[in-house]
């Protein structure tokens, strides 16, 4: 009834003293049946997080020899020139990592892989020094004869926190048997719902703990380094940690692309294997592990993202961060996955209780804009209690739930964002622009930050740069550019995506089999942009002497004498290549140009016009702050996500890259399909006056040849529609219109003068506003001028529904039959349900928002109410102390189970203002028919 198509399952800690239900328990897969027969009832879909309690792929049944295991190094500095027989170094080392579990010391259990030793000088570790010593070490201690010099001797050990449930995603065997065993309950709970009501099984990100300084490893992956890669890993495992004078950069690299390949086949090939073999989907986000991000979203059957725009209101909701979002939706593309899942608004806001459906809906354009296609809610805990209860509720959830005060019109949404994810699943995606990804550039730097690789890659403005001024892109690996791209008529051709040109974003190592695919591609006409630097080194150990000469060579002959500075291109071959300073990294004022004078952009417009073009100089705009797009295409049409995320409304005319097609608006709101009267079509495109409210969005389809009669350009408001014999139109105000009509190659240029118009009616007078619920005192109140509810003490925390009431006069000039009449509440703290003499008049959840009234409203005297719902975070803030358990529900759960600090939404300011604010105006809209003459 709310618009939920399905549910995701997840088994996270206790909220309560007693009455918890353990995780794959009898009891557990009682309820595990009872979902999924709810949900086929309900024809809904069912997901499970695979593993827990938690979202880390684990669990308490998982044996010692099948968790989880790092390699750890402890180390010593010792002077040369004596003979040493010393106990090895015992203390591990701390980093500032996410998820490290830190112990300042070894445990005594951890098994011994190798020592090494090297020389020490300023600062670096002599590569050539580098000397083995592991069969040197006895028991725990070692002897050696140390050369002259200053030394390092570091132990490397294989270690497995056992107070932890992770499975070894890097044994084989051990997800097998994880998945055999943990697929093995669900299957016999209820595998006659695989691949009907049980869609999928989930697995989170990768927030693996990390043991001090540690990186995954596992039994054998040292052999197996040796047999893939041809040279002992053991001598060089310093380079992992430390600076090795010449080689760390192609050990890193080495080891980082090991582990990436060891893990598609130990975990992703073992997890979605065991998936499809069961008749069900793998649903995976696939970052912050030590795989390659895009091949990992294109392994699995539904890649998810997050990362929410406008999250914990630190980052704006127009958010063009080249992040875990690009990243997955990137791999769905090159690697042809067309549905792709979102984990939605998780912290929103660092409080909870704070989001509002139009917040909601924001962040949802974000996700959409991003490429996602189906939603998961983050979501709200399962519990008996049908109060707030901020103690016993997850604390990074939206809270999406029947507790939330706003939940029955939580189906606009809901809607809205099925409509949208369905259009968005239509054809293939377009962007005219593939960037390299960096990730080899990253591999060669650290081995230890799997969990940041997207994060530590500083791509400062370059996101904003092509989003905000009509370029859409993907980024490319090195496997899409090696083993999958076409090169076809100067584009870049993967799957039905056509890139037209290539950015390497401030490379500085590069696989030399990767930079030859890129030569190819020029000397074929293609186009490629170094952005800050150019690369100058290739990736692995092996001949990596030769190979860095060889990159060095490339490089100096692809880009010539270019210097960074100068817009000219080297031509080589049939195609361009430019190279381009200070345009990721603009610290310096003077480097910040304004979209129409950008050198970068400017580079870019010679070989490809944007797909969504504002014209930055007719509207005298230096940048643009919001208005962005989504391009889909499928055989018959060319399909538009038009969202305007931003604080302020756009009205202007925007050129779409598309020719000989008519046009038709979708409304993702209410389903109305009308066609669009109101474009001119000129060699560039089809341009189109967008006019949207904040926040607001629509969504264009281009499709069938040829144009209807329709007007090019006109200075009334609205085009409403357009035939062989007749024009209607709308206009807000008086004066002088025009209009240029096309009908087939025929133009006319016609004129209008409009009169009668009345200005917009104020409703002022005796508002009436009752407040009342559950767990508030009821309050009455008359006012003459709206405030917020915020605005006085006794009513300040209050969450819940308002019921405003005033009768008002209306002149008869607001009423006839030449008016259309808009109701606009002004100022608004959140939902507002609207009805006019006793009818319903809509629903106003978004700024800038209006009823059509002009059939409930007549002359004289009128009724209006509304009813004004907030958010619960004005309780919520007044709470001074935990929520007890309700009385009836005691003895089944016992007291609430207290952390040792209190939420932070209790006392929680500035409130958000919350009911009707106004000021509430009647807004006529003159209807204007004009008949052709023949």
């Amino acid at each position: 009834s709310h618009g939920i198509r399905g549910v995701e399952q997840i088994t996270m800690g206790a909220y309560y003293k007693k009455g918890h239900i353990k995780y794959l328990s009898d009891e557990y897969f009682e309820l595990v049946k009872h979902t999924v027969n709810e949900a086929k009832r309900l024809q809904m879909e069912v997901s499970f997080n695979f593993g827990g309690p938690g979202w880390i792929m684990g669990g308490e049944w998982v044996i010692d020899e099948d968790k989880s295991r790092d390699m750890i190094p402890t180390f010593i500095d010792i002077s040369g020139s004596q003979k040493i027989n010393i106990k090895l170094p015992g203390k591990l080392i701390k980093t500032n990592r996410s998820w490290e579990v830190y112990k300042p010391e070894l445990s005594g259990n951890e098994e011994l892989l190798a020592v090494v030793a090297g020389k020490i000088n300023e600062g670096k570790i002599d590569s050539s020094s580098l000397t083995i010593l592991t069969k040197k070490v006895s028991g725990n201690r070692i002897k050696w004869k140390v050369p002259k010099g200053k030394w390092r001797i570091m132990a490397f050990w294989l270690s497995v926190d056992k107070s932890h449930i992770t499975v070894n995603h890097f044994d084989k065997e051990a997800m097998e048997r994880f998945c055999n065993y943990l697929g093995g309950k669900y299957k016999e709970a209820v595998g006659n719902e695989f691949g009907k009501t049980v869609e999928s099984f989930f697995g989170d990100s990768f927030e693996l703990p990390y043991l001090a300084s540690g990186i995954k490893w596992s039994d054998g992956l040292l052999l197996k380094f040796q047999a893939q890669y041809g040279y002992d890993l053991t001598k060089y495992l310093p380079a992992i940690w430390w600076n090795i004078e010449n080689v760390s950069p192609k050990i890193r690299y080495d080891v980082n692309q090991f582990l990436s390949e060891t893990a598609y086949n130990t975990f992703f090939e073992t997890f979605i294997g065991w998936c499809n073999d069961n008749d069900v989907k793998g649903r995976i986000q696939p970052y912050g592990f030590e795989t390659d991000i895009l091949k990992g979203a294109g392994m699995v059957d539904i890649p998810e993202m997050e990362i929410t725009p406008g999250e914990k209101d630190q980052h704006p909701w127009f958010d063009t961060r080249i992040g875990p979002k690009k990243y997955v939706a990137s791999g769905a593309h090159i690697y042809g996955k067309n549905i792709i899942s979102a984990e939605v608004y998780t912290f929103l806001h660092h409080e909870r209780y704070r989001a509002t459906l139009e917040e909601l809906k924001i962040a949802s354009d974000g996700f959409l804009r991003s490429g996602a296609n189906k939603f998961y809610n983050h979501g709200y805990s399962a519990s008996q209690e049908r109060d707030l209860a901020p103690t016993r509720r997850t604390g990074w959830a939206a809270q999406i739930n029947p507790v939330n005060v706003w939940w029955q019109y939580y189906p606009l949404l809901s809607e809205y964002i099925a409509r949208s994810s369905y259009i968005l699943r239509q054809g293939h995606f377009v962007a005219d622009i593939a960037i390299y990804s960096p990730l080899a550039n990253q591999w060669s730097k650290n081995v230890l930050n799997a969990r940041r690789w997207t994060r530590d890659f500083d791509w400062g403005e370059l996101g904003n740069l092509l989003i905000s001024n009509g370029y859409d892109f993907d980024l490319l690996n090195d496997d899409a550019l090696q083993n999958i791209a076409e090169f076809e008529n100067s584009t870049i051709k993967i799957r039905n995506i056509k890139y037209k040109i290539l950015l390497l974003p401030n490379i500085e190592s590069i696989p030399i089999k990767t930079l030859k695919r890129i030569e190819e591609y020029i000397i074929g006409g293609g186009t490629v942009i170094a952005l800050d630097r150019l690369p100058g080194f290739s990736t692995g150990y092996t001949n990596h002497i030769k190979n860095d000469k060889e990159v060095q060579n490339m490089v100096s002959k692809l880009f010539n004498d270019l210097n960074g500075r100068s817009l000219n291109p080297n031509r080589y071959g049939q195609g361009n290549i430019h190279y381009l300073k200070k345009v990721i990294h603009r610290e310096i004022w003077w480097n910040q140009y304004s979209s129409s004078l950008d050198p970068f952009l400017k580079t870019i417009k010679k070989y490809v016009k944007p797909d969504f073009e504002i014209d930055f100089v007719g509207q005298e705009m230096r940048h643009n702050n919001g208005l962005s797009y989504l391009h889909r295409k499928t055989k018959d049409a060319d399909i538009y996500f038009v969202t305007n995320i931003q604080d302020r409304e756009v009205a202007m005319p925007v050129n779409f890259r598309i020719s000989n097609k008519r046009v038709w608006t979708w409304n993702p709101y209410n389903g109305d399909i009308k066609e669009l009267f109101h474009y001119s079509s000129s060699k560039n495109g089809i341009n189109i006056p967008i006019n949207l409210q904040a926040w607001e969005s629509t969504i264009l389809v281009f499709e069938d040849s040829g144009h209807k009669s329709h007007v090019s350009e006109t200075n009334f408001d609205k085009v409403v529609f357009v035939s062989d014999e007749s024009i209607t139109l709308e206009a807000k105000q008086n004066g002088s219109f025009y209009m240029d009509i096309v009908k087939g190659a025929t133009k006319s240029f016609i004129t209008k003068e409009i009169h009668n118009i009345p200005s917009p009616f104020i409703i002022n007078g005796n508002w009436k506003l009752t407040l009342e619920s559950a767990n508030f005192t009821k309050q009455e109140k008359e006012m003459n001028i709206l405030k917020s509810w915020t605005d006085f003490e006794e009513t300040k925390h209050f969450s819940g529904t308002g019921k405003y009431n005033i009768d008002f006069n209306l002149p008869a000039a607001y009423v006839k039959p030449d008016l259309r009449l808009e109701l606009a509440l002004g100022k608004l703290g959140n939902i507002a349900e609207v009805e006019i003499n006793g009818k319903k008049a809509g629903i106003v959840w978004m700024k800038g928002q209006k009823c059509d009234i002009t059939q409930l409203i007549k002359k004289g005297k009128n009724n209006l109410s509304i009813k004004v719902t907030n958010t619960n975070i004005n309780r919520v803030s007044s709470f001074k102390n935990a929520v007890p358990v309700p009385e009836n529900l005691v003895d089944d759960f016992g007291s609430a189970k207290i952390s040792g600090s209190l939420p932070r939404e209790f006392g929680f300011e500035p409130l958000p203002p919350s009911g009707l604010m106004g000021p509430v105006k009647i807004i006529p809209n003159k209807i204007v028919k004009i008949q052709f003459l023949n």
